[in-house]
């Protein structure tokens, strides 16, 4: 979003580290006709995985040649935010007219009580996205919920009928 942004506007992207780019199209085909090919895209490592892995930017070379050319530029994350003005990590001060906060984000559940229902990173305990500690609670869109693509759009529809039919069957009740 930012390289199109930085097309019409005056754009920086702010992130905890320097990107890191892979190939969309590795051995000449989409990177996700080769995850679902070889079933990784569904695969069932969730629940092996203790922390989210690091993503890589997917890219077809036009991100990185945009970063490159400094169009949006890239930054170390803002530490601060006084109404319309940013603090970068070199104490500099800057008036932006917006920010869009997008992907990296943790989940902050913690009003899912008891507290035994986060573990220590305060990620929800469940199996599979079924919760470990609320029978009637579900979770989908969490990375590593349940596969590679439980965080993306391709995962998460997935996700959300397997938890579906989970709780009807909790309930009693039949699902179609």
């Amino acid at each position: 979003m930012a390289a199109e942004l930085a097309n019409v506007a005056r754009a920086s992207l702010a992130s905890r580290s320097p990107v890191r780019w892979f190939s969309q199209k590795p051995l000449g085909r989409d990177l996700h006709f080769w995850l679902t090919v070889t079933g990784l895209d569904a695969a069932p490592f969730g629940r092996f995985q203790h922390r989210p892995a690091t993503m890589a930017v997917i890219d077809d070379g036009r991100y990185r040649a945009a970063l490159a050319a400094g169009r949006p530029d890239r930054r170390p994350m803002f530490t601060h935010i006084n109404g319309s003005s940013v603090t970068w990590t070199d104490s500099a001060k800057e008036d932006v007219d917006a920010i869009i906060l997008a992907t990296g984000y943790a989940p902050d559940l913690g009003y899912l009580t008891p507290r035994n229902a986060l573990d220590e990173a305060s990620r929800p305990r469940h199996r599979d996205g079924t919760s470990l500690t609320h029978p009637r609670l579900a979770h989908v869109g969490l990375e590593c919920q349940r596969s590679l693509s439980s965080a993306s759009l391709r995962g998460v529809g997935r996700n959300a009928r397997r938890s579906a039919r989970r709780l009807t069957l909790a309930l009693g009740r039949s699902w179609h």
